[in-house]
């Protein structure tokens, strides 16, 4: 299926820009991520302990919080094209000042700017998608576009620690720098042209689509909450899931390298099996995607309890429960963007730009928590404690769905009517 897009009417097919849009996304997060394994390395060449070289993360983290918002609202009017080429290169100059930083400061501030970069991408890709998808596959294309970014968790990570090991992380980040430069000179020349938001004679954002129409939309906030609860929850478990496998002084029932390596797989089959259920089934593909992830998380909290399940048992419901909590996390990244765009109405756009932020604001939150539930009730807790948050986040997302399937059926009346006329 092709769409026109732009004043050039040029024919778009959807999979191909997504596919591209997905290398970008890929990039983006393997850039945030791919110092986790590479920290002893980076400490010791810039001579600090490897706690401050962890900052870095946080720094990039920052940038995407405080990039997703602003920026995007300021980059409003241009053409999505022109908005992802600078994103890329700013994204390349970060990664470049990253390889040749000779100290901590150079080196943080370059993982900053990165995140700056980053945010935007985050935030744009929802609306660029729209811009060139029919809406009855807006949920297909998005699960390519968001694929990126499972697959950057899955397979990207892994393989930049292995050449980060042979070849030395500042190899790794020049290696990132001319994969960059080679996807922007691809995005520059295949890429679809998609109109921004078209401003008013006073130059500013219309009052449908803005920040404030969107934050005052009951159903976006109630979305923004099923997020901040469901991601809150996901990092209370997967930040520490290691300490939570290997509790207690026996042999964790499954390796914790193997239940990483389930979760990336099921990640990337949710974020691709939810894409192409959701523009059909949106009701039923996030719930189920929820579900599972209560499933996932409590699965696995039951099977390291001690004296809870028989070691028999325990390894197999791990291995499933690991695939139930990968499934759930690969679909969250393709539904909450689809249901809140439905949500957002002509404000899609500012609401997806501050879905981003609550994202990453809860993915910090979620190491916070998880912390001084560590320090303070026990390592045992954090995947229980998941899982009834994520129980909690069903709650809001029922509400919304409700007012998109009686919307979904006021569309379908009104043409009845029209013809009856």
């Amino acid at each position: 299926m092709s769409s026109f897009v732009g004043q050039e009417a040029r024919p778009v097919r959807p999979l191909p820009a997504a596919i591209l849009i997905a290398c970008v996304g890929f990039i983006s997060l393997l850039t945030e991520i791919l110092p986790a394994g590479l920290l002893p390395q980076i400490a010791r060449d810039l001579g600090v302990s490897v706690s401050v070289a962890g900052q870095g993360i946080v720094a990039f983290a920052i940038g995407c919080i405080v990039a997703a918002i602003p920026l995007t609202r300021a980059a409003a009017g241009w053409n999505r094209r022109s908005l992802l080429i600078a994103v890329v290169v700013v994204s390349a100059v970060a990664n470049l000042g990253t390889a040749v930083a000779p100290e901590i400061v150079s080196h943080l501030a370059s993982r900053f700017v990165a995140g700056l970069a980053a945010g935007v991408v985050w935030a744009m890709i929802p609306g660029y998608v729209r811009g060139f998808t029919a809406p009855g596959r807006l949920g297909a294309t998005l699960g390519v576009a968001f694929l990126g970014g499972t697959l950057s968790l899955a397979l990207g990570v892994p393989l930049g620690t292995v050449l980060g090991e042979s070849l030395g992380w500042r190899a790794v980040f020049a290696i990132i720098v001319g994969v960059t430069v080679l996807v922007g000179v691809i995005v520059a020349i295949w890429a679809p042209r998609v109109p921004g938001i078209t401003r008013g004679a006073d130059a500013k954002i219309p009052a449908e689509a803005s920040l404030r129409a969107a934050l005052g939309t009951p159903a976006v906030l109630l979305v923004l909450a099923t997020v901040t609860l469901s991601i809150v929850a996901q990092n209370l478990g997967y930040t520490y899931l290691t300490p939570i496998l290997t509790f207690g002084a026996g042999e964790p029932v499954l390796a914790p390298s193997l239940v990483f390596a389930l979760f990336g797989i099921a990640s990337i089959v949710g974020t691709f099996g939810c894409g192409r259920l959701s523009d059909r089934y949106l009701a039923v593909s996030l719930v189920s995607a929820m579900a599972a992830g209560v499933l996932g998380l409590a699965g696995i909290g039951l099977a390291v309890w001690p004296g809870v399940l028989p070691a028999a048992v325990a390894a197999p419901v791990t291995f499933v429960s690991a695939l139930l909590w990968g499934y759930a996390f690969g679909g969250y990244s393709v539904l909450f963007q689809v249901l809140i765009a439905r949500a957002g109405g002509a404000a899609a756009d500012a609401a997806q730009s501050v879905m981003v932020t609550v994202w990453n604001i809860s993915i910090a939150l979620g190491g916070l928590l998880g912390g001084l539930i560590l320090a303070g009730i026990g390592t045992l807790a954090l995947l229980p404690i998941g899982a009834v948050l994520m129980v909690f986040a069903l709650f809001p997302v029922l509400r919304v769905l409700a007012g998109v399937r009686a919307e979904d059926a006021r569309a379908a009346v009104e043409p009845a009517v029209v013809a009856a006329i």
